[in-house]
């Protein structure tokens, strides 16, 4: 068993420049055009990047706000028949454990026997004979929030381009979780950077029970131009009606940028409204 060290690839330095080779760019090309799920980028590594490992496993793991480590994704080999380690507490002695709290890659090339630290794992065997298995752990700002585990048949002795290689497609999941969340957010989660400032007045005032001519009399504005931005807010929030908008507002005050209170401020220009 090797362990390495906790040496982090820093993008920009000379030596990860070199060994962003033509499989990286192959995969960093595949994540932009194609909407991955995390199962896919697995198989992609196992059936692409990673192809010249033998690599025939893969997997991801993340922490969870429990404090357990969960499988995420993965690819190779039946889950099922790891039952017991879809989840477990993150302060168990394991070598996915190690790579999250420790902050470093784990190597270890020396299997079907696993080393003595991890006494939990002796009696573990995969489905197919195996040499190595590697763990990466895969940040986010800084913080390790989930590890990349790939498991060959190769005896793959440690080496800087390949540690290198494992840590940039690590980069690259992280970046790519993060791109999907941030895709996500904006899809589930509408608020004042979909609404105009009025629009976010008009929902304000609609909580308030006031009709579309009360509102048109508050804003100073004509009733159609007020039932026309209605129809956008409902439009861009995905609601059905007012009494969904209102309950919408109330549960997202917020968000919105506006604290709980009775009135809000009305404008005092007629300036038009902005689409």
């Amino acid at each position: 068993m090797v362990k390495t060290g906790a040496r982090r690839l820093q993008y920009g330095n000379r030596e990860a420049r070199k060994v962003i080779s033509s499989q990286i760019a192959q995969l960093a090309a595949h994540f932009v055009k194609t909407d991955l799920t995390e199962d896919q980028i697995c198989e992609f590594l196992v059936r692409e990047t990673l192809r010249n490992l033998e690599v025939n496993h893969v997997f991801i793991s993340e922490i969870t706000s429990r404090r357990t480590v969960r499988a995420r994704a993965s690819y190779g080999f039946d889950q099922s028949y790891f039952p017991e380690w879809q989840e477990f507490p993150l302060d168990w002695k394991l070598p996915v454990t190690d790579a999250l709290t420790e902050e470093r890659i784990v190597w270890i090339n020396t299997l079907p026997e696993w080393p003595s630290d991890y006494s939990l794992l002796k009696d573990v065997t995969y489905p197919t004979p195996q040499r190595t298995q590697i763990i990466i752990p895969i940040h986010r700002f800084d913080t390790p929030v989930a590890c990349l585990g790939v498991v060959s048949s190769r005896d793959i002795s440690p080496d800087e381009e390949t540690e290198l290689l494992l840590q940039t497609i690590g980069h690259l999941i992280s970046l790519h979780a993060y791109r999907k969340d941030r895709e996500r957010a904006k899809k589930e989660s509408p608020n004042v950077t979909s609404l105009t400032d009025r629009q976010v007045q008009i929902l304000a005032l609609i909580t308030e029970k006031k009709t579309n001519i009360e509102i048109a009399d508050i804003m100073g504005y004509s009733e159609s131009t007020i039932r026309q931005e209605t129809i956008r807010i409902f439009d861009k929030l995905q609601l059905s009606g007012r009494n969904e908008a209102r309950k919408y507002f109330l549960e997202n005050q917020e968000r919105f940028g506006i604290g709980a209170r009775k009135k809000v401020d009305i404008p005092s220009s007629r300036e038009e409204f902005a689409h």
